[in-house]
């Protein structure tokens, strides 16, 4: 939801569903959830999400479909650009992305969430420019809820 509202905006006209297939007496809200919405600025999209995959996560994958080309970021992390075609831009060559967390038996999220913290400590320590504000934070956490307060 970070990922959708930093790049497209706020979103409009939602439905969801929900299911809970494995996670019933371990949390109190659902694993797998379904979301189709309507872009404010223009546009449609889905979010698709899981926790119920058995043993290791999946994927995580963003797929632009627009006017002048098309983007897919994907990856167990979502860490490679998978397909890139828009018109009058050629993808340079990236560094190589982090390695995913560890966290003993289990490996999971992308590694990049070290980024936010250290800005978060250089902003308030250092009276550094932080990359996000409140706001914004409060704005995702709206989405969240509109998308919520359609459970039944």
């Amino acid at each position: 939801m970070d990922l959708l509202y930093w790049v497209f905006g706020d979103i409009t006209n939602i439905s969801a569903r929900f299911r809970d297939f494995n996670h019933q007496h371990l949390t109190e809200f659902e694993d797998s959830g379904l979301v189709t919405f309507d872009l404010v600025r223009g546009g449609s999209g889905t979010l698709q999400y899981s926790t119920a995959v058995w043993d290791q996560n999946l994927e995580s994958s963003l797929t632009v479909v627009a006017e002048h080309g098309s983007l897919r970021l994907g990856g167990q992390y979502m860490d490679k650009v998978e397909h890139c075609h828009l018109r009058n831009y050629q993808l340079p060559m990236l560094p190589p992305t982090n390695p995913a967390n560890h966290y003993g038996a289990y490996q999971g999220s992308a590694a990049n969430h070290v980024h936010v913290i250290e800005n978060v400590l250089e902003t308030l320590q250092n009276g550094g420019l932080a990359t996000t504000n409140a706001l914004e934070g409060l704005k995702v956490v709206e989405m969240i809820e509109r998308v919520y307060s359609l459970r039944t």
